[in-house]
């Protein structure tokens, strides 16, 4: 197998795991979620990534995973701006992101 290519269980262990997960839409980033964190975006301040890569910012990272808790996801004191990239890289450190196991490293 080449580099940096799944073997078929880690393929079949990401697929289920995103069947879990549900839509975004089901998750949360619908309609509203787009027009807020847009909004959010555009304050003075929130241009660049929080992470201080100096990236610009072009997405709304929640600062802790809320888990499906609405109150936490709607926090506005709970986001902050990020990069996508950061982001990914975030998740897969802090949350276990894509279906991979967390590691010790935290943001």
């Amino acid at each position: 197998m080449a580099s940096g290519q799944r073997c078929a269980c880690q393929h079949a262990k990401a697929k289920a795991h995103d069947a879990q997960r549900g839509t975004a839409a089901h998750r949360g980033y619908g309609g509203r979620w787009q027009r807020e964190s847009k909004a959010f975006l555009a304050l003075p301040g929130n241009e660049r990534c929080a992470c201080g890569c100096g990236r610009v910012a072009d997405m709304v990272d929640h600062i802790r995973a809320h888990k499906g808790d609405p109150v936490l996801f709607w926090s506005r004191s709970n986001w902050q701006p990020f990069a996508r990239v950061c982001n990914s890289r975030k998740a897969i450190a802090s949350e276990g992101g894509f279906g991979r196991p967390i590691r010790g490293h935290q943001f």
